[in-house]
């Protein structure tokens, strides 16, 4: 199939943005937090997937009332790595085009992992390296990321669940003696007991998380749908060859995944194959 170049990057965009999803989602589903790489590889797919999914809407509402021309390199800058603003940026395009439900707004638990994703790709990535040089930076993102995580496991568990998954951290830290202090993942010291319970829950919920995102992610998918039906039909009408439109959705079935397959999937990447020629 004989494509224009415009067409040919925007798929490699979206097999980019896809693929960073898939990879998160499949990394969010094992994530463990006493192996801080295992966190941060998956906030680094996670962010970088989100931008540039929402940074495909801006380019599409700016090829369909600019005559198929992209933004420049200049204006695309300008909207930086703040998924919050862009966040608001797509919101905004689904306003003007009839996409006016599921998008989030405080307080919401989608909001608060939009937040902290934000705050990662804009510096708190860096965090580390920031602390090691002048002790400056932003808040952690290890305990950041984990105190969303777990208010989402509270809210998404019982209060009978999470009862009896105290009782058995109770046991199981006095059955090997573990009863005193350690730094845990909220970034303070805390009874090993209360630990050993926080990441036992927040194990039980990381499909709930990926389950959050996928619902951030549905508002989105609709208005490039919309985008990309309107930017066909001139296509079609104008009579427009090569393409230089894909169909971006295509690359993001996932987000049709209902609840309860995003919450119980591990194999991400396997279930989802994007392939093809571009």
């Amino acid at each position: 199939m004989i494509v224009s170049q415009q067409f040919r990057l925007l798929s490699q965009e979206g097999h980019l943005a896809s693929r960073a999803f898939l990879s998160g989602f499949q990394e969010m589903a094992s994530i463990d937090y006493d192996r801080p790489g295992t966190v941060y590889s998956t906030l680094f797919q996670l962010s970088m997937a989100l931008e540039r999914l929402m940074k495909i809407v801006i380019i599409l509402d700016h090829m369909e009332h600019h005559n198929f021309s992209a933004p420049t390199d200049k204006e695309l800058r300008k909207l930086g790595h703040s998924l919050t603003a862009l966040y608001s940026a797509a919101e905004t395009v689904g306003g003007r085009i009839g996409v006016i439900e599921g998008w989030f707004r405080t307080p919401a638990i989608q909001t608060e992992i939009l937040s902290t994703l934000s705050e990662f790709a804009k510096g708190s990535r860096y965090f580390n390296i920031n602390q090691s040089v002048n002790g400056a930076g932003n808040i952690d993102p290890l305990t950041r990321w984990f105190s969303v995580h777990l208010k989402l496991a509270k809210a998404s568990l019982s209060y009978k669940r999470r009862e009896r998954m105290m009782a058995r951290s109770r046991a199981h830290c006095e059955a090997f003696g573990r009863l005193g202090w350690e730094w845990g993942p909220k970034g303070q010291y805390d009874l090993t007991v209360d630990v050993t319970y926080q990441l036992e829950m927040a194990r039980v919920t990381r499909g709930h998380v990926v389950w959050s995102i996928i619902e951030i992610l549905k508002p989105i998918y609709l208005v490039i749908e919309a985008l990309e039906g309107a930017l066909h039909k001139v296509e079609l009408a104008k009579g427009i060859t090569p393409p230089v439109v894909p169909h971006m959705t295509e690359f993001f079935p996932f987000v049709m995944t209902d609840r309860t397959t995003a919450i119980r999937s591990k194999r991400w990447m396997s279930l989802f194959d994007i392939g093809g020629r571009v």
